[in-house]
């Protein structure tokens, strides 16, 4: 199970604002706008335009316009425009409320663009001014240092921070039930096992998994008593317990409540659809990714790989959590099976490295933060996190381009030794082709020489014995005898036709056989290339097509075929290859078309389709024929015309 809870943790009311946030961000908005709207209302409260309270509340919504609408301030800078809110809002003892919106502006800020330092130290300022006003919020800290944790992998100091609270969670039931705590305390609570059960599974501490979801269920049962409450709190705690029984049911194996579970996620689309949403869809589509991967059921796996893609990438685990899908499903359908192991293997290792430094950089930043609390700790510790941000990328860079060195190379030497492989085979198929056609241009030979020898010799010779008998028969005038003679004559007859129609048979028969052989070459030549489960071929030679075809052009024709095929594979993503060979005004015609996606003339003048073209040019034109080359779209045709020369 990866990462996929970090997202729901932190403020229950500022999560809602992060989704609702990033769901409407599109590009990052420009910091001299933003600073000339600042001015403007700052002009406009200096010169007593507008009001201090109305100032405040229009900086206020500025700066949420603003961050939703992509535009990332750092920590100090947003400090720096808020310079002046800050004054007037601790100029009053009675404007408690614009003083919690200024450190969540700064927490919202900090949170959604990924300065985890900043938004660790300016949520603790949010929970201790919210106290100040009668809000207590014991968990809200503690939320988001789990979830930077959980982030990082560093279960161990999830598991810490939650046993320091686990007391006061394990009576939250009870004051729930009892109206001694708000709702939302609950939901922090929640919130945070959602995290530590994750913790739990991720350590294999298997007791401490039921026994945390337990604690979750009573909190989540105590809430759900008093439905109906806040819809985005019903909304959560509902999302909350169906993925917590997921989770049990994963660490059962059972994964028939598995799918159960993930459509009941599904229908909370449609049971809150008045409530934003889109952030069920990441963790919910990862689920299910996960799932239809232990099923084997690969088209599945393949549609909510293409849903998850289509969704924004809300957090930094996103990209690579879906990169891994990819590789996985890549994996199990057999593509370069070892060397995406050790592909894989290695960039593990890299983020683990990464998840690590990350920790150690926002440690340190957060404890500069709590330390100084000042304008300049605070631009010295975003430096430092932005060294090594800058180090850890120019690593990371080196380990991908070694290892992606290591994979070119592994694919050049594969590559290099299919392409002997296949010259060779061409090679033998070629000399196959050529002793068979000669074979048969033999046989087509010597059966023509037999049909003529028949026709000369003992087709003339019968037929001088059938007019010397019918002279012979005239002469004599023994009715008898003469009988006889007419019944040899007729005899002689039978046998001179059959004699002549035999020679006539032979001779025909060779060109006949000699085309049937030829269309049998062009059969093996495509069926060893285009597979009938793949391609849908028709093959069709005219009667005698090729009676004046020598065998030097036949060779020349196989090759032409050969080199259109090759081009059809590499190139056209085509289903259907249609090859005719027929006589035409003296000129054999050769036409060879496919379906495929067609040629792009100027990536073809470039590229190594046009070598293959370039070739059946030159091969025609030894033949002194011509060809032509038509394509869109729909397909390729290619025209070959070579002049006959009859005897």
């Amino acid at each position: 199970m990866k990462n996929k809870f970090c997202l729901l943790s932190g403020n229950i009311a500022l999560l809602f604002l992060f989704f609702l946030l990033v769901s409407k961000t599109t590009t990052g908005q420009s910091t001299v706008r933003a600073r000339k709207e600042f001015e403007k209302l700052a002009k406009a409260y200096h010169t007593n335009l507008i009001s201090a309270d109305k100032y405040l509340d229009s900086t206020y919504s500025l700066t949420q316009q603003l961050v939703s609408e992509g535009t990332e301030f750092k920590t100090q800078e947003l400090v720096g425009l808020l310079s002046l809110y800050k004054d007037i809002a601790w100029g009053k003892k009675e404007y408690g409320r614009p003083r919690v919106k200024y450190y969540r502006a700064l927490v919202d800020n900090a949170e959604i663009f990924g300065q985890t330092g900043a938004a660790m130290y300016y949520n603790e300022k949010l929970a201790q001014e919210m106290a100040k006003n009668g809000k207590i919020r014991p968990l809200l800290g503690d939320v988001f240092k789990i979830k930077a944790f959980n982030e990082q992998s560093l279960y161990d100091k999830v598991i810490s921070t939650y046993k320091d609270k686990e007391g006061y969670i394990k009576h939250l039931p009870e004051q729930l039930r009892n109206n001694k705590t708000d709702n939302v305390n609950g939901m922090y609570a929640i919130d945070i096992l959602a995290v530590a059960i994750e913790a739990y599974i991720k350590t294999r501490d298997t007791a401490a998994v039921y026994r945390t979801a337990l604690l979750a269920d009573q909190i989540g049962n105590a809430l759900r008593r008093k439905y109906p409450i806040n819809r985005q709190h019903m909304l959560y705690n509902d999302f909350y317990a169906l993925t917590r029984h997921h989770d049990i049911a994963l660490l059962e194996h059972n994964q028939i409540k598995v799918g159960l579970l993930l459509d009941s996620i599904q229908t909370l689309k449609t049971t809150y659809d008045d409530q934003p949403i889109t952030f069920i869809e990441v963790p919910l589509y990862q689920m299910k990714t996960d799932h239809f991967l232990i099923l084997k059921n690969l088209d599945s796996v393949r549609s909510y790989i293409e849903k998850l893609a289509s969704l924004p990438n809300f957090f930094k685990s996103q990209q690579p959590i879906l990169d891994e899908y990819k590789a996985q499903l890549q994996a199990i359908q057999g593509n370069f099976q070892g060397g995406y192991t050790s592909l894989t293997s290695a960039l593990a290792h890299e983020r683990k490295a990464k998840s690590v430094l990350m920790a150690e950089m926002d440690s340190l930043l957060y404890a500069h933060t709590v330390a100084e609390n000042t304008k300049t700790e605070l631009r010295k510790s975003e430096e430092v996190k932005q060294l090594r941000t800058n180090l850890l990328v120019l690593i990371s860079i080196a380990a991908s381009i070694f290892i992606l060195t290591i994979y070119l190379v592994m694919i050049y030497r594969s590559r290099k030794a299919s392409k002997q492989i296949e010259a060779l085979n061409n090679v033998a198929n070629m000399q196959i082709i050529a002793m068979e056609e000669a074979k048969h241009q033999a046989v087509r030979e010597e059966q023509q020489r037999l049909g003529q020898d028949l026709h000369d010799g003992l087709s003339s010779s019968i037929a001088a014995i059938r007019h010397q008998l019918e002279v012979l028969s005239m002469d004599i005038n023994d009715i008898a005898l003469k009988n006889k003679l007419n019944m040899l004559q007729h005899e002689t007859e039978n046998a001179y036709k059959a004699a002549r129609n035999k020679s006539h048979e032979w001779f025909s028969a060779g060109d006949e056989q000699q085309e049937e052989s030829f269309e049998k070459q062009i059969k093996l030549l495509t069926d060893s290339s285009l597979p009938d489960s793949r391609y849908d071929k028709t093959i069709h030679i005219d009667d005698s097509a090729l009676k004046c075809v020598d065998m030097d052009t036949r060779i020349a024709i196989l090759r032409i075929i050969q080199e259109a095929v090759t081009n059809i594979i590499k190139h056209a993503r085509a289903k259907h290859v249609e090859i005719l060979i027929y006589e035409e005004e003296d000129t054999l015609l050769l036409t060879i078309n496919d379906d495929g996606i067609g040629l792009d003339e100027k990536r073809s003048r470039k590229g190594k389709s046009a070598m293959g073209l370039q070739s059946i040019r030159r091969r025609v034109q030894s033949l002194n024929g011509d060809t032509k080359i038509h394509s869109d779209v729909k397909g390729t045709e290619i025209i070959v015309s070579i002049p006959l020369v009859h005897p």
